[in-house]
């Protein structure tokens, strides 16, 4: 029974981390972020989730998007982004997943 419930937990573990590395940002995602930031690529939506995945869940539990508003995620990424000590690019690819993960998913949710 206990090898059952390690290997159990060993396969979710390994699962939950296998979803953040193979995040994929959606075709509308894409386009919201090149509407705001021209030449935005999949690979910077999709570094910006790993910062998100790995930075900010590192130290707070995980937030669900869609609960702030542009305007406050803004603010929160400038106080973080200086505390966790991101580079310009990297806080640049955070708010960019942010700010267009967001926007999708407040569209999706409205209709």
């Amino acid at each position: 029974m206990f090898i059952l419930i390690s290997l159990t937990t060993l396969v979710y573990c390994k699962s939950t981390k296998l979803n953040s590395v193979e995040y994929s940002p959606s075709i509308k995602q894409l386009e919201i972020a090149n509407i705001k930031w021209a030449n935005t690529l999949p690979l910077e939506l999709k570094q910006g989730q790993n910062i998100f995945s790995t930075k900010c869940i590192e130290c707070h539990q995980s937030k669900t998007i869609v609960n702030y508003n542009e305007k406050k995620w803004i603010r929160i990424i400038d106080e973080m982004s200086e505390k966790s000590k991101l580079s310009v690019e990297e806080k640049l690819k955070l708010t960019k997943y942010i700010l267009s993960y967001r926007q999708e998913k407040t569209i999706v949710n409205s209709n």
